[in-house]
């Protein structure tokens, strides 16, 4: 039975990218040609898309990927689902990537988003990746991640996706299936979002003597959060991803992550969570 997939994604890293990029090619080789989507980059397009996901007659598949911060998946990732389009033969694919401090609630929340607004989960994937803070280390946390292993996971969760939706009843997964957090930890975790962490990252200062306007750091935001007036300006709807400190060319965006460096090693070890790459399928947990 045919199905058109899709695929929405926000990577501010490339790791979650780097996934899509694995979903996609294991779909065009099962002939699918998926509509894949940037959030956060491409909502030129994004209101067609979901024209298309309406009026499609046929089954559709969403794989929607987020990179986990704070704890959980990003909002404006959380914002899209909520604004899906409800139809039935609808299923859907959460899959977060984690910088192995936790994979904290990001899959458990977009799972039950997802049943609400009538998705029906067929999988689902927590993937390891290099933290995306850590770049300056020589041994960033999440290092090598992800991996082939990690591809070879994801491979096989699109092929038990496309043998379950050739049913005439596909399977289900049941966003309980991804409460897999101890329940005390969970609590801690609700606790946090990306406000609060706004009061406990570093604050950037622009280098005005060394910033050139050359606009590099507007290119890397994910989120078009950044504008040059003449020297860099944040929305109030910036992730703190610190890629316009990350790829600053002239260095001019400056911020001491050395504390962050050594919280997110000290949440690795406390968490210690285990797999560090998994894939969730029904009937199989």
């Amino acid at each position: 039975m045919m199905y058109k997939s899709f695929i929405f994604y926000c990577s501010p890293a490339g790791t979650t990218r780097h996934v899509t990029n694995v979903i996609e090619k294991k779909l065009a080789g099962y002939g699918h040609q998926t509509t894949v989507c940037v959030l956060g980059k491409e909502e030129n397009i994004l209101s067609g898309i979901m024209q298309e996901i309406e009026a499609t007659q046929e089954r559709i598949c969403l794989f929607i990927g987020s990179p986990v911060y704070s704890s959980h998946a990003l909002p404006l990732v959380m914002d899209f689902i909520a604004r899906l389009p409800q139809r039935r033969q609808a299923y859907a694919v959460p899959f977060a990537t984690w910088g192995g401090a936790t994979s904290g609630l990001a899959l458990e929340e977009m799972g039950k988003a997802l049943e609400e607004r009538k998705y029906a989960l067929v999988g689902a994937a927590k993937i390891m990746a290099v933290h995306s803070l850590t770049w300056e280390l020589d041994n960033p946390v999440g290092a090598g991640h992800p991996n082939t292993e990690d591809e070879h996971l994801i491979e096989n969760l699109v092929t038990a996706i496309e043998r379950n939706l050739q049913l005439s009843e596909p399977l289900k997964l049941f966003h309980r299936a991804l409460s897999y957090q101890p329940e005390e930890v969970a609590a801690e975790m609700r606790k946090l979002n990306l406000e609060i962490a706004r009061g406990i990252l570093p604050r950037r200062v622009v280098n005005e003597d060394l910033c050139t306007g050359c606009g590099v750091c507007v290119e890397k935001c994910p989120v078009t959060a950044l504008t040059l007036d003449p020297y860099p300006v944040y929305a109030d709807h910036c992730i703190l991803c610190f890629n316009c400190m990350r790829w600053c060319p002239e260095k001019a965006i400056e911020a001491d992550l050395s504390p962050i460096h050594e919280r997110v090693r000290e949440r690795a070890e406390n968490h210690n969570e285990k797999p560090p790459s998994a894939v969730f399928i029904p009937g199989k947990v």
